[in-house]
């Protein structure tokens, strides 16, 4: 499973999110380099009066961020952010897509992927075994305003839906999710209270460092949002010798691609105390 955490950071005027990279099921581990954390490129086309031409009109890019089944989740992220490539207006539209409608579109395609896939298992496996959650966040050009959401499967009169809610985004709201979302929360109290420390980011790395749960490993992942919009940020790691930092997405030391066509991967990376 997973742990995700979703926060503003009021100094640097950016949403936030960070989880761990481990994938697991069954009770093993898949990967200790899952990803959990990405990018929704938003692409707005318009049409040229009396021409059968379209040209790109809007770039945009929020954040999304997933705890649950991977198949589901991928496999929705794939479908929703196709969409979200090929949007196409009328000559003179020029509405700036909100966060609220990316979102409620994602909402769509997860509850298609999840009742598809459900409807499909043995009438004695676990109906929930494709569940997930997710949120969409994001600088919202509509609102010009950060916003946030969470879209979560609950049985409703007997049937499945996702159902969409919006987070608060003031300054000190954290928004833990996913299995280890419990022992992360008792372990950022207890810095709160015996350190004074409410950086999300250290109590993901005591989680870590701590193994304290088996399905909770592998690497921190971390993606930024702010009014320019949404990147994932590489990580920046000591080597064994002083002098040898790695760049990593994912816990995987990009140098191992060597260049690409004369460019390194990674600009700007974080790293943490």
């Amino acid at each position: 499973m997973t742990i995700v955490v979703l926060w503003h950071n009021a100094e640097t005027n950016q949403h936030c999110c960070a989880a761990d990279t481990r994938i697991s099921g069954g009770g093993d581990t898949a990967t200790d380099n899952g990803p959990k954390i990405l990018p929704v490129p938003v692409t707005c086309f318009e049409e040229m009066p009396g021409q059968r031409i379209w040209f790109p009109t809007q770039f945009r890019s929020f954040g999304f961020a997933y705890s649950g089944s991977s198949l589901s989740a991928m496999s929705a992220y794939g479908l929703a952010t196709a969409c979200t490539q090929n949007l196409s207006g009328v000559p003179g539209l020029k509405r700036p897509v909100s966060v609220a409608a990316v979102a409620n579109l994602f909402r769509s395609v997860a509850q298609h992927y999840i009742l598809d896939m459900s409807s499909r298992l043995a009438i004695n496996d676990d109906y929930s075994r494709f569940f997930f959650k997710a949120m969409l966040f994001g600088f919202c050009p509509a609102d010009r305003a950060f916003k946030a959401y969470t879209m979560e499967p609950s049985m409703v009169a007997g049937a499945c839906q996702v159902i969409l809610r919006e987070l608060s985004t003031a300054a000190g709201a954290i928004h833990p999710m996913g299995s280890g979302s419990h022992v992360f929360t008792k372990l950022h109290d207890n810095r709160e209270r015996e350190h004074g420390d409410r950086d999300p980011i250290h109590t993901l790395q005591e989680m870590l460092a701590g193994e304290v749960q088996d399905d909770v490993g592998g690497s921190v992942q971390i993606g930024v949002s702010g009014q320019s919009g949404f990147r994932v940020l590489p990580v920046l790691a000591q080597g064994r010798e002083a002098d040898a930092p790695t760049v990593s997405f994912l816990g995987w030391d990009v140098a191992t691609a060597g260049d690409i066509d004369g460019y390194e991967i990674g600009y700007n990376a974080i790293g943490f105390d």
